[in-house]
């Protein structure tokens, strides 16, 4: 996501739970659509995803996985017949969600107010003409 386009959240007059889960979490449409499947439908296997989505099914275990690397799913192995195992995802709880994006957005927030108490040095630094 762009800072253009962070911008343009921030400057809107209301943030929707998508909006808010793209800046924070750095997650596509697509992916919002993985998890409203996973939390939908409850449990699902990646060959669900691929008739749930429409997808094909790399595309639907590539979002699967970054459903679970970005913190939004689980993926326990089950075991089937001789041997055999397939995944099953499961989706964590929006409360997992609001505290991942809570913990975001304080970070940045400690990060912005460091950078911009050194602004007007590294400014000058810059070659700006500013004073120290």
């Amino acid at each position: 996501m762009s800072l253009r386009e962070i911008q343009s959240i921030l400057n809107a007059p209301e943030i929707g739970p998508e909006e808010l889960m793209k800046c924070a979490l750095g997650i596509k449409t697509t992916e919002i659509q993985a998890y409203c499947a996973l939390v939908n439908t409850g449990p699902i296997t990646v060959q669900d995803a691929t008739d749930l989505l429409d997808k094909s099914r790399s595309t639907a275990q590539r979002l699967l996985q970054n459903l679970v690397e970005k913190g939004l799913a689980t993926r326990e192995e089950e075991l089937i017949g001789l041997g055999g195992y397939k995944y099953i995802y499961r989706a964590v709880s929006p409360e997992i969600i609001k505290d991942s994006i809570r913990e975001t957005l304080d970070k940045w927030y400690e990060r912005m107010i460091s950078e911009l108490d050194e602004l007007p040095q590294r400014i000058a630094e810059m070659g700006c003409g500013v004073e120290k």
